[in-house]
């Protein structure tokens, strides 16, 4: 991500560009939204996301043009891709310490859990983005659904990751640093230098509560070391993700799947993405993450949003 002018309609979905930019991660913000379209109306569908169709039904077109020029550039299904990763974050949710009612959603984009997942009932949901146009876009299409939320407070936070500044954005929507988060980065560290990362991550560190919980997804090097997304190089990506980036800040990790190797994972059969230059299989990875409870929090009390034990 870079300081540029943020995205609109009109920038993006732009097929003759290279350059992992701002625009092509919010274009892709779309393109994540039209593959849960197509996943939701599988008879066997991993996951139901009602709202994704409308989303995109405007741009479909143009975003079907845009995926055609990627076309055997990327994994052959990639809606089993953006299945897998959003059902392994719906269940990240689900099982997270119920007493975690703070979620940031970080490069929400089209994002819509605060909507449609049972999980986030009595949560305060934060989506961060640094395109108001794609918040912008998504109010008005819930407004004419006249889509229920599930959360009970959604605050939608413009502001650039890559930059300095989460902290003041955080704490102007009511964010309580007290209180542990649960932090979500789908789709988001590839689009990122690493250095931006580690800014990023300490920030997460510094503003989380013990017993807060992360969730990433983390592709392997290849993706940023060779040109292969739809004939792109991704800004970052790894091989070792319990050691690499996210190690940074001193949390427990641990992987929750490896998309390396064919599996099946919800009654889905995986085939794992091949390199377009090599054609060996891409490493792909989920990670959890929680931040350790000091023993002095707890005999102490210190984190109210922790009701610990005696």
């Amino acid at each position: 991500m870079t300081s540029q002018e943020p995205a609109t309609s009109s920038s993006l979905f732009q097929d003759d560009d290279p350059v992992v930019d701002d625009n092509f991660a919010q274009s892709m913000g779309f393109v994540t939204s039209y593959l849960r379209a197509i996943e939701s109306t599988r008879e066997d569908r991993i996951v139901n996301d009602p709202f994704a169709e409308p989303l995109v039904r405007k741009e479909r077109p143009r975003i079907e043009k845009f995926m055609a020029t990627m076309a055997n550039q990327v994994h052959s299904r990639p809606e089993d891709l953006l299945a897998l990763r959003t059902r392994f974050l719906d269940e990240a949710l689900f099982h997270r310490d119920p007493r975690i009612l703070q979620v940031v959603i970080l490069g929400a984009g089209l994002d819509t859990r605060a909507y449609r997942l049972e999980s986030l009932r009595g949560c305060h949901v934060m989506e961060v983005d640094q395109s108001a146009f794609m918040f912008e876009h998504k109010s008005d299409v819930m407004k004419d659904l006249h889509a229920p939320q599930m959360a009970m407070q959604i605050s939608c936070i413009v502001s650039n990751l890559a930059e300095a500044g989460l902290e003041t954005s955080l704490m102007g929507h009511d964010f309580n640093p007290t209180m542990p988060t649960f932090w979500v980065m789908e789709g988001l560290l590839p689009y990122m230098e690493r250095d931006s990362i580690v800014k990023l991550l300490n920030a997460i560190n510094y503003l989380s509560a013990p017993g807060s919980e992360l969730w990433a997804d983390i592709p392997g090097r290849i993706l940023a070391d060779t040109v292969e997304w739809g004939g792109r190089r991704m800004k970052f990506g790894e091989d070792d993700p319990i050691h690499g980036v996210l190690s940074e800040i001193p949390w427990d990790l641990e992987l929750q799947v490896s998309l390396e190797k064919p599996g099946t994972h919800f009654g889905r059969k995986w085939t794992p993405m091949l390199s377009v230059s090599s054609k060996t299989a891409v490493p792909y990875f989920f990670v959890v993450g929680k931040k350790p409870i000091p023993k002095a929090v707890v005999m102490q009390k210190m984190s109210p949003g922790l009701d610990f034990e005696d």
